[in-house]
């Protein structure tokens, strides 16, 4: 599971919505408040269609919205891929609050935030609900998205990939010895995946990550790009990380700390690197949020049906 709301999307209906509609609080909604369990179906149909990838043809919108029954079909059918954003999807659960807010069962509110609170914790999502009903990124869902953007950055090129499995294999080799000789080659084996990830920018040049990264413009300014290459460097410097010369750069042995820090500084820095649609679609960046597309031109069977129409 990726941790976001797109990916986990296709449980919705048998984790939140399905469960909700089986509630008691459900079933004696219009005896509450006057709001019947129909109107919210097609409220929350609205708020739906707003965050499709595509918006709906007129006539169907205005069909669907308009009949309970069109409305929960279209809900419990909803793919993830007719979904336009990870930023649409999260505003979509927050205006579904807003609805059944506005039916007034305050029943009903606690019942689907406590659906809603368990479906991202069984679901391992990267957001945590603020009340009233507000969606925000916890921190570790964001190292989640970088190591994830880094992750999709390997697919561009066999060799990025196999640096992946190479770290990936020298981190679970690690996790078995806990052997000083296993920290150094995790350290070495996450430098290499980022120098891979670095040489692939469209205008990195250079044979070693200093010169990769001084032609680089992704720094937002010198200090971040020479910490980087300092982090980089400990590999060459410390002894038989990289290379074995002797000297007096060691202050003690490694580590687990060092063997799990480093890469992990090092491979967040890989952040830098690529476009990052992860991580802004976690942070709900509007430059994530692509704007809906128009609706397809209505079938040619409908257009001579208006034709038709005197």
């Amino acid at each position: 599971m990726s941790g976001r709301l797109q990916d986990a999307w296709e449980f919705a209906w048998p984790e939140i919505w399905l469960p909700l509609e089986r509630s008691e609080v459900w079933s004696g909604l219009s005896e509450e408040s006057g709001y019947t369990c129909d109107q919210l179906y097609m409220d929350l149909y609205v708020e739906l269609a707003k965050a499709l990838k595509k918006a709906p043809q007129p006539t169907v919108y205005d069909a669907t919205a308009n009949d309970a029954i069109l409305a929960r079909s279209a809900l419990q059918a909803a793919s993830a891929k007719a979904l336009r954003s990870e930023t649409a999807t999260a505003h979509f659960f927050e205006s579904a609050a807003q609805a059944i807010a506005e039916s007034g069962s305050r029943n009903l509110e606690i019942e689907f935030g406590g659906l809603f609170s368990h479906f991202l914790r069984s679901r391992n999502l990267r957001y945590e609900l603020i009340e009233p009903f507000e969606l925000r990124s916890h921190l570790p869902g964001i190292f989640e998205a970088l190591i994830a953007d880094v992750t999709e950055e390997t697919n561009r090129h066999p060799q990025l990939n196999q640096a992946l499995l190479d770290f990936s294999h020298a981190f679970r080799g690690l996790q078995r010895t806990h052997i000083e000789s296993d920290m150094k080659t995790c350290i070495h084996k996450a430098g290499m995946l980022v120098e891979a990830l670095a040489s692939v920018r469209p205008e990195a040049r250079g044979n070693n990550f200093g010169a990769l990264c001084d032609s680089m413009r992704c720094w937002p300014n010198s200090l971040i790009r020479e910490a980087v290459k300092k982090l980089y460097e400990f590999s060459s410097d410390f002894p038989g990380v990289r290379h074995n010369i002797v000297r007096r750069s060691q202050s003690r042995a490694l580590d687990m700390r060092d063997s799990m820090i480093v890469p992990l500084l090092l491979v967040t820095a890989a952040g830098y690197f690529g476009a990052n649609s992860q991580l802004l679609d976690t942070l709900r960046s509007q430059v994530a949020d692509p704007p809906q597309e128009p609706p397809d031109p209505p079938a040619i069977t409908q257009l001579a049906e208006q034709v038709a129409m005197p």
